[in-house]
Formats: structure tokens, C-alpha cells, sequence
């Protein structure tokens, strides 16, 4: 009996430690972050067009990218990372905006505030 006990308290640590493994590495990857990025935007404002959602992922996917280098460039320090990131959130914002008829980015000022401190809208969820 405590060989059974045993065995499936290693394998539910085993499993544990895959799915871990596993959403740190969806984390880490600029390109599927950015694009559920882009999904959640599409999702959130009316009537992106195919145009503006492959203009809108090529801008997720730089910020993503610096994203990632700022996290690696800051050591772990957080309070570091978060200064080099508002610029590059601010210019990304901007730019997506610049993509946006006027409606939607109304909309998508509201979807930034609904997503500011959550983290969704800073790549965790």
C-alpha cells in the first residue's frame, strides 16, 4: 500500500512539474505571446480587419521581443525591468492606436485600462 501511495505521489509531483515546465516556456516565447496578444485585441475591438490584425501582431511581436530582452537584461530585478518596459508599452501602444480608426482606439484605450495591473495586458495572465 505505501508503494501505490508511493507511486502516485511521484508521478502527481511528475506531472506538477511538466505543466510548470511547460507554461514557463509559453512565457518565455515572443511569438505566441504576441500573438494571443493580438487574438485578445481582435477579440476585444470591433471590426479589425485582416490588415490591421497582421499590422497589429508585427507590432506584438517587436515589443514582445523587447519584452523578452528587457526581462533578461534586468537580472530579476523587476522594479528595473518595469522602467525599460513603460517606454516600449507607451511607443506600442502608440503605434497599434496608429493602426486603429478613431472608434476603435477609443476601444482600445478601454482595453488597456481594463487589462492595466492585471497583466494580461503584460504578458501573464
Amino acid at each position: 500500500m505505501k508503494i501505490i501511495k508511493s507511486l502516485a505521489l511521484a508521478a502527481g509531483l511528475a506531472l506538477m512539474t511538466a505543466n510548470v515546465s511547460a507554461q514557463e516556456k509559453a512565457q518565455m516565447d515572443p511569438q505566441a505571446w504576441a500573438q494571443r496578444q493580438t487574438a485578445q485585441i481582435k477579440s476585444s475591438i470591433s471590426g479589425i480587419t485582416p490588415d490591421q490584425e497582421s499590422k497589429i501582431l508585427a507590432i506584438e511581436q517587436t515589443f514582445a521581443k523587447s519584452m523578452q530582452d528587457a526581462k533578461a537584461a534586468s537580472n530579476g530585478d523587476r522594479e528595473a525591468m518595469r522602467a525599460k518596459m513603460e517606454p516600449a508599452r507607451q511607443q506600442r501602444d502608440a503605434q497599434i492606436k496608429g493602426v486603429l480608426t478613431a472608434d476603435q482606439g477609443i476601444q482600445y484605450d478601454k482595453y488597456t485600462q481594463a487589462h492595466q495591473g492585471m497583466g494580461s495586458h503584460r504578458g501573464g495572465n
